[in-house]
């Protein structure tokens, strides 16, 4: 589908170009019989100049449409393997187990300590997340039925 939409805008932009060339020899050769050709030899330099440039630009939408697809199959790539992560480590024995409190008391710090560089990310506490006196279990690896899990 893509390859068919860049096979179309090249069609539509060599069309473009023959029709630029084509009205520049035009009105070349109808101004030569009457007044002389110098004024318009510029002129249609002045319009292959545009033809070239029109060409570098679609080049360039082109080479961004292409890295554009990269960057979303990479992320529907990453969005697979990561749900299928979750996925596994939600279906192993002790993944409802209440974490030790030590542990659960570690790892907010942890978390907490993501917010704290100058420019780092927005911190939001999780969601599940138990007071911090509790000791329940770290449910935070389930994502929410169609929303983002943070």
């Amino acid at each position: 589908m893509i390859l068919a939409s860049l096979n179309g805008l090249r069609l539509a932009l060599g069309l473009a170009a023959a029709m630029v060339l084509a009205l520049a020899a035009g009105r070349l050769w109808e101004a030569g019989r009457r007044a002389g050709a110098a004024p318009l030899i510029a002129e249609a330099a002045a319009l292959r100049a545009e033809a070239a440039r029109s060409a570098l630009e679609a080049e360039g939408a082109r080479g961004q449409l292409a890295r554009a697809e990269a960057a979303a199959r990479a992320s529907a790539r990453l969005e697979t393997e990561t749900r299928a992560r979750i996925d596994a480590l939600n279906r192993l024995e002790d993944a409802d187990a209440p974490l030790d409190p030590d542990r659960l008391l570690e790892l907010r710090r942890a978390d907490r300590g993501l917010c704290e560089p100058p420019g780092g990310p927005a911190c939001r506490p999780a969601a599940a997340d138990a007071p911090a006196g509790g000791g329940g279990a770290l449910r935070g690896l389930r994502p929410a039925a169609g929303r983002d899990p943070g």
